[in-house]
């Protein structure tokens, strides 16, 4: 049985800087990710937590930039 590969948004907890396996750092606000046995265990270990989709920048009816 294959297993579907699962995105997620992750963040690094408040504080701490994480690296990526291929050494880059995690953006502070999130970044989405294809979870493996890597990044389960930032979570596992706490440096890395779920978090919330980045809420949309629609503009509304009659405002400019």
């Amino acid at each position: 049985m294959i297993a579907a590969l699962k995105a997620e948004r992750l963040e690094p907890k408040f504080g701490r800087r994480v690296r990526h396996a291929d050494g880059r750092l995690f953006d502070a606000d999130g970044e989405w990710i294809v979870l493996d046995s890597f990044y389960r265990r930032l979570i596992a270990d706490g440096d890395l937590v779920h978090a919330s989709p980045p809420k949309s920048r629609r503009l509304k009816k009659g405002t400019s930039k």
